[in-house]
């Protein structure tokens, strides 16, 4: 509600009201203890998913093999190449998270996998997996999560750097995410 000289009626309780009208043209906005609204951001959210239901064999592909797409926006998750391509420029998070199958009594089982952008493996990327199998099988998950700076147009991947011993893996998970 406004009074005769165009202030608002919670400016006449403002403690800055004498300077306020002083001003030449008042706007309830140039009221220093009024709350202005702001527009509201827009944000479309940015992700994408692939998974490995199936199992694989980590001698047969460079790269882990998925087989299912999982949902996404703003990304472009491909089985055909075992890939996320991000469609924007920022910072993003990125979670591969594997189950990993080692069999055979009595042996030394090792596998490394590297996260790779554009087909550029990134050694800091990494997840080692090794162990000694006492019993029959012994089944672990693994999991990383790093936040890298992505730009349009960049193709992620999982690379199986090196293996020994006989692994096999199921329910592998890539997951991309836009933060920033």
């Amino acid at each position: 509600m406004s009074n005769n000289n165009g202030f608002n009626k919670i400016c006449n309780d403002c403690e800055r009201f004498e300077e306020c009208k002083s001003l030449s043209k008042f706007k309830v906005s140039s009221c220093p203890n009024v709350p202005t609204q702001e527009e509201p951001v827009q944000f479309t959210p940015v992700f994408g998913s692939i998974y490995n239901v199936a199992g694989g064999d980590p001698t047969t592909n460079p790269n882990v093999d998925f087989d299912t797409v999982g949902p996404s926006s703003g990304t472009t998750p491909s089985t055909v190449d075992d890939s996320i391509t991000v469609n924007s420029q920022g910072v993003y998070t990125v979670t591969f998270t594997i189950q990993l199958n080692a069999e055979l009594a009595g042996t030394f089982n090792n596998i490394i996998f590297q996260l790779t952008i554009n087909g550029t493996p990134l050694p800091t990327k990494q997840i080692e997996f090794q162990t000694f199998v006492d019993g029959v099988t012994e089944i672990d998950v693994v999991s990383r999560t790093d936040q890298i700076a992505l730009n349009q147009g960049d193709v992620i991947r999982v690379a199986i750097v090196s293996t020994a011993g006989i692994i096999t893996y199921d329910n592998a998970a890539l997951v991309v995410t836009k933060v920033a």
